[in-house]
């Protein structure tokens, strides 16, 4: 994949939980906190490959290409035009290099 500054054209906003122990010691999540707001190339993708065939999905994924960051988790969470994508794989630098960072992500759909 090719990535030029050209076209890190979207804004996304990266959140991290915040998370306290109860008196149990459980982990309770507070809400959440900005990590920050990067220009992003984002490039959803909704098709899967089983059994040499492309099948739909009903859940979209993502792969978001961000200037190489060393501060983001498994645990954030990426905001783009009011969507929440959730990690589904650690981020990894492009091209072995540390110029551009690329997270797979998965949209976040609440149960209706």
């Amino acid at each position: 994949m090719y990535v030029s500054l050209s076209e890190l054209r979207h804004r996304v906003k990266i959140l991290r939980p915040i998370t306290t122990v109860d008196e149990e010691g459980n982990l309770i999540e507070d809400g959440w906190t900005v990590i920050g707001v990067v220009w992003a190339k984002v490039l959803p993708y909704a098709a899967r490959i089983s059994n040499g065939y492309a099948e739909k999905v009903e859940e979209v994924n993502y792969r978001v290409v961000i200037r190489y960051r060393e501060d983001i988790q498994m645990t954030d969470i990426l905001e783009w035009r009011g969507k929440a994508l959730a990690m589904s794989a650690p981020p990894y630098p492009l091209d072995g290099l540390r110029k551009y960072l690329v997270m797979e992500a998965r949209e976040l759909v609440e149960d209706g």
